[in-house]
């Protein structure tokens, strides 16, 4: 058996692994739950998510190391994270945070940048519930240091087995922004309370007396060599631009709205659509970060059609569609309502 056949487990099953992406849709579930001491059925309403899937060859390919600028190797700071890892990244990932990544990391032993660990058994050594985990592990994917895979083992019946977790094995500098704070940033109404929390402080940056100390580092261990550190890394960007090589596994279940008719409009704008168009643009310059919008609204050709009190945004491929409806429909039609037009329905489509 060569080492090309081996898995990231270590054995010869074949795996498939992905990625979840939200349809913007829903769908039926049925939950037992105990009422007045009998058992009964709930329903309730799920987020219906297609699986974005890759092959071993594109997740080992993926290196989180490759994105930022990492600190020099200093013999005597090195506890079992470099020291610079808990003076100034702590601070982003709070204790939580930073103990998850530790757990996980441990795992990565040797020239392994993976791991699949008893996530259950993480969560009794943390005492924090599977949940409260995972708004960890979106703390550490949104700074590069761990990437999720869901794992479907091919060889037996495609069973959903335990994740694969990419782990980054070095310490990258804080960029710019972190450190010195962003004042641009707009904290999105209906971001999740960690993300939120997250933003504010990337925002400010870091607290005076943290700041000292690094541009005390920075003095002392990079010789005042600023160029550096980089302005900027946006992760999101970055996983969003990876995911083009995975390909897409359509949710299959039927479902429970009624099916969007597709309208075959001439996508050429009239003057008032181009004004409306060119609004939109404007405040979501002023409402995204510069790299969200240069990648959602600069860089690709987004059109508008008005249709009496129906609005159709057009993306120039399904992606971008998919992307600009789960992400911004709330503030589009908020922006468009601004302008005094009564918005029944604002519908999605690509060219």
């Amino acid at each position: 058996m060569s080492e090309n056949d081996i898995n990231l487990k270590g054995n010869s099953d074949v795996l498939k692994y992905y990625r979840l992406k939200e349809t913007g849709k829903y769908e039926q579930r049925n939950k037992l739950i105990n009422v007045l001491d009998e058992m009964t059925h709930k329903i309730y309403w799920y987020p219906s998510q297609d699986k974005v899937m890759f092959d071993e060859h594109e997740v080992r390919k993926l290196s989180l190391d490759q994105y930022g600028e990492n600190i020099p190797y200093i013999d005597g700071e090195l506890t079992i994270f470099n020291n610079y890892f808990f003076d100034f990244w702590g601070y982003y990932l709070n204790a939580e945070g930073t103990s998850l990544y530790g757990h996980l990391k441990r795992h990565a032993y040797g020239d392994k940048d993976w791991c699949f660990p008893n996530f259950n058994l993480i969560s009794e050594k943390m005492d924090k519930s599977r949940k409260t985990l995972h708004t960890y592990l979106d703390i550490l994917e949104r700074y590069g240091f761990v990437y999720q895979f869901g794992v479907i083992n091919t060889s037996k019946k495609n069973a959903e087995e335990s994740s694969v977790f990419k782990i980054r094995k070095s310490t990258p500098l804080l960029t710019k922004n972190l450190i010195y704070g962003n004042p641009d940033i707009e904290i999105p109404d209906d971001a999740p309370p960690h993300i939120v929390k997250a933003l504010k402080k990337e925002k400010k940056g870091l607290p005076p007396k943290l700041r000292e100390e690094h541009e005390k580092f920075v003095s002392k261990r990079m010789q005042n060599n600023t160029d550096q550190i980089e302005q900027h890394v946006d992760f999101e960007k970055i996983y969003t631009a990876w995911m083009q090589y995975g390909e897409v596994l359509k949710n299959n279940k039927p479902e429970l709205q009624p099916t969007k008719f597709k309208h075959k409009h001439n996508t050429e704008m009239n003057e008032h659509e181009e004004v409306l168009l060119k609004y939109l643009l404007n405040a979501a310059q002023n409402y995204i970060s510069k790299p969200s919008f240069d990648t959602w609204f600069k860089d690709i050709s987004v059109k508008i059609k008005i249709d009496e009190k129906k609005f159709i945004i057009f993306a120039p491929n399904e992606f971008a569609r998919d992307w600009l409806q789960q992400k911004y429909e709330g503030q589009l039609i908020g922006w468009i309502e601004e302008l005094g037009f009564n918005v029944e329905k604002l519908e999605f489509e690509h060219s």
